[in-house]
């Protein structure tokens, strides 16, 4: 079964593969002048770090096209939290002090302030394909085509802090992500998941990490989730785990 199972996984993974290249921009076809105009065009890519208080920073770093195309193709291939979270130190896009053990911590933390316990988890949780429904996870997934909104009282907190001169701390509640091609892991202390839909979303609850957006191309959450929910057209692959470690 699990044969089978790793068999469907990787046909999708070469169909999903096809399919982000054709949405790819190709260059065979297009004229000299348009190509160098088209090289020299920067692209703005927002990275939004989540921290365990539920404060958001957010800043933007530009990208030519050779490095969006070299970015996107790259992290299509990577497996875990810790390989993307290593892509990202390459890129720049994080900082290199971070490490997996910040951010699964964080998430303890985060969850903590919510009021989400392990007490409060029920044990199984279980639906059927191609639906997903976790918690305590670490998280890594990639969107294509789509779109994030950020659902919390950040925005509140900020204008109160602006009034009073006071320095309340913001809560970011739900994050939400989808795409048309979309492919969703997480892993947690008794199972692994992988979630791949055409089109799916998903959502989180006391997410710690980083999330990466091209606006309209790609968006790239990676980091510790202690509720994830994810559902779409595709297929859904669970493994069990052989030990009760994050890391």
């Amino acid at each position: 079964m699990k044969n089978v199972l790793n068999k469907k996984f990787a046909v999708f993974g070469v169909i999903a593969l096809f399919i982000i290249l054709a949405f790819s921009p190709t260059t065979q076809a297009i004229e000299n002048d348009n190509l160098e105009k088209i090289q020299d065009k920067l692209f703005d890519v927002e990275i939004t770090e989540y921290k365990p208080d539920g404060n958001i920073q957010k800043r933007i770093v530009k990208f030519t096209q050779e490095e969006v195309n070299s970015f996107k193709n790259k992290m299509t291939t990577v497996k875990t939290v810790d390989q993307q979270l290593v892509l990202l130190k390459d890129y720049d896009l994080v900082s290199d002090d971070i490490t997996i053990e910040d951010l699964q911590n964080g998430m303890y933390q985060k969850a903590s302030h919510l009021g989400i316990t392990k007490e409060v988890i029920p044990e199984k949780a279980m639906f059927r394909l191609p639906i997903l429904l976790t918690f305590f996870n670490k998280i890594t997934a990639v969107y294509m085509g789509g779109l994030s909104l950020r659902l919390g009282i950040s925005p509140i907190i900020k204008l109160i802090n602006l009034i009073l001169r006071t320095n309340l701390p913001g809560l970011d509640v739900v994050d939400f992500c989808g795409g048309l091609i979309g492919i969703l892991s997480t892993q947690g202390l008794l199972a692994t998941h992988a979630l791949i839909t055409m089109p799916g979303f998903f959502t989180m609850i006391g997410f710690v990490g980083y999330s990466i957006k091209i606006p309209l191309a790609i968006h790239i959450f990676t980091g510790f989730s202690a509720i994830t929910f994810g559902l779409g057209f595709g297929i859904h692959i669970k493994e069990w785990r052989t030990n009760s470690s994050f890391i």
